[in-house]
């Protein structure tokens, strides 16, 4: 029996290797593995809705499942705004079609819409110039799906546009990966689209694989390319030298990452599956910070917010037309006017007295609360250490006010549930002017984490030192202590410094995002910053977030202010 079973092996793997060696250089392009056009030509037409971005993608990551044609054509079709000169393709080697790391041709590809060429001159440079690294006599090209799936909709998409493929095999090292983004980096500038051919988790049960997938998320928006490069081959994705060479090649190119799907085959089939494969639909650009994030099936957005007050200096350029109106555009170019989380700072009175202390926080009723229906805020977080400067009392006014608009809010351990998430409001630190500090206890945590696996949990938490650039000891004690309490994401506020950068926890269980900073306060840029952080969720219970800057509002509102009125 095992000598029949080497024997048909050999058979099969002979004619590869001979084949291997037939493939070098120029030859007739390779056959399509696919007969029919009626799966391409149906996920295109579902696709027609997406619109291209305004902003020319400097890289896309699809799948190659054709499970999920409709996310392979979705993807693409956002790309289909600018002109390219070039594709760079890189997808997994399957079938262990190559011996070397890497993997290239100089022969077009036919697919059920024509002929795909080939990008003969970079592919033979590529070979030349690292012939240890790159092979480019492997015949793998003509069977594997990871290129031969999304060559059609390329065709379709992007007439005449010649491909760099390249394919990467499971058995290269780090080393392997960085040497490779590096010789392609020439070849993925200005003019080409790198478009990564990948799926993600495999082989898992729907609950495993989503729990990998927000992993690989988190990594994703942490942009740890260590991170990226460490997790595992096949339970967070088919390849993981995919994943590096593209982030490598982004960077190098200033641009970000934009996770817009993420699905799970299990989502397509009503009977249990065993094994499952997951996908992602990945866009990379050099986004303006003013530029909303699009619209795309199967997700929702919501956007988190800092320290919040009409109070003070605010509530007398909230007063003004023009700086107001400076302030409300500042912040809806950036949310389209999606539904917004802030972190609310004091109380709301229907009548603020004029003898308060400057660190006893209010605000006008009849201006915060059309202010914050005008920005669509949706919720409001009270675990903090300004909602109780007027007491029990002032708390309750501010609660009152907060229901007749419709507005969520939470106190200390509250939940608010939005767009498929649990968001619970914290605080670490007790009444301004007191010295209560790290009330966020275990005995307040216990039983948080006994939700529905489909729901993330996400700590909005006031913590740690004002003007902190970074999380203190505490913090990072408490983060730990959060991320095996399964939350998701941890969101700070009371730095008045909004973080830059994001970091995944306990290999991407958790992303904390230290600080939002501010959002409506009067405090001017030499000592305070702010941002947004967009979250967007997915059907299956998953999340992408994104942290998007915020110019200082109350300079902006000051400046608009002091320009001259327009000419009536």
């Amino acid at each position: 029996m095992m000598r029949r079973l080497a024997a048909v092996l050999a058979a099969l793997v002979l004619p590869a290797v001979a084949l291997a060696q037939d493939c070098a250089g120029e030859g007739p392009a390779f056959p399509s593995i696919y007969a029919e056009d009626g799966l391409f030509r149906d996920a295109l037409r579902a696709a027609e809705p997406i619109e291209p971005l305004a902003v020319p993608l400097t890289g896309v990551t699809v799948p190659h499942h054709l499970l999920a044609p409709h996310l392979i054509a979705e993807g693409l079709k956002a790309a289909t705004g600018t002109r390219y000169e070039r594709i760079l393709l890189v997808f997994p080697d399957h079938f262990r079609g190559t011996r070397k790391p890497f993997a290239t041709t100089l022969r077009d590809v036919e697919t059920v819409f024509g002929t795909v060429p080939t990008d003969r001159a970079s592919a033979s440079a590529l070979v030349e110039a690292a012939p240890g690294l790159v092979d480019g006599a492997s015949c793998l090209f003509g069977r594997d799906h990871g290129l031969q799936a999304l060559l059609p909709f390329v065709h379709a998409l992007f007439p005449d546009v010649p491909v760099l493929p390249v394919a990467a095999s499971v058995r290269g090292k780090r080393a392997d990966w960085d040497a490779m983004a590096k010789l392609l980096a020439p070849f993925a500038g200005e003019g080409t689209l790198v478009v990564q051919s990948t799926d993600f988790s495999h082989f898992l049960p729907h609950h495993e694989a989503r729990s990998r997938d927000q992993q690989t998320l988190n990594v994703l928006a942490a942009r740890d390319l260590d991170q990226i490069a460490g997790l595992h081959q096949s339970s967070h994705a088919d390849s993981i030298a995919a994943l590096v060479v593209q982030e490598s090649l982004q960077r190098a190119r200033g641009a970000v990452p934009l996770v817009v799907a993420n699905e799970n085959g299990q989502e397509y089939d009503f009977r249990p599956v065993a094994e499952t494969t997951s996908y992602m639909v990945v866009l990379y650009g050099r986004f303006p910070d003013a530029m909303p994030a699009p619209d795309w099936p199967r997700s929702q957005l919501v956007y988190l917010a800092g320290d919040t007050s009409f109070g003070r200096a605010m509530q007398d350029l909230f007063l003004r037309e023009a700086a107001a109106e400076a302030i409300a555009d500042a912040v809806l170019s950036r949310t389209a006017g999606r539904p917004l989380l802030v972190n609310l700072e004091g109380v709301i009175l229907p009548n603020v007295p004029g003898s308060l202390d400057p660190m006893t926080l209010a605000m006008p009723q009849d201006l915060a609360i059309p202010w914050l229906q005008r920005l669509n805020v949706v919720a409001a977080s009270l675990a903090n250490n300004h909602a109780l400067d007027l007491g029990e009392a002032g708390l309750d006014e501010t609660r009152q006010a907060l229901d007749a608009a419709g507005i969520a809010h939470a106190g200390q351990g509250g939940v608010l549930q939005l767009a498929g998430l649990d968001i619970v409001a914290l605080t670490d630190i007790g009444q301004n002017g007191t010295r209560d500090a790290d009330l966020v206890t275990p005995e307040l945590l216990v039983g948080l984490a006994d939700r529905p696996a489909d729901r993330p949990l996400v700590g909005f938490v006031h913590w740690g030192d004002e003007y902190a650039t970074s999380p203190g000891r505490r913090e990072l004690d408490l983060a730990q202590d959060m991320s095996r309490r399964s939350f998701a994401a941890l969101v700070g506020g009371h730095s008045h410094i909004a973080s830059t950068t994001m970091q995944a926890l306990a290999g991407g269980d958790t992303l904390l995002a230290h600080s939002l900073g501010n959002f409506i306060f009067d405090q001017s840029s030499d000592r305070a910053s702010g941002a947004l952080l967009e979250i967007r969720t997915f059907a299956q219970g998953t999340f992408f977030a994104r942290l998007v800057p915020l110019p200082n509002l109350f300079e902006a509102g000051k400046a608009a202010a002091q320009q001259p009125p327009p000419l009536r």
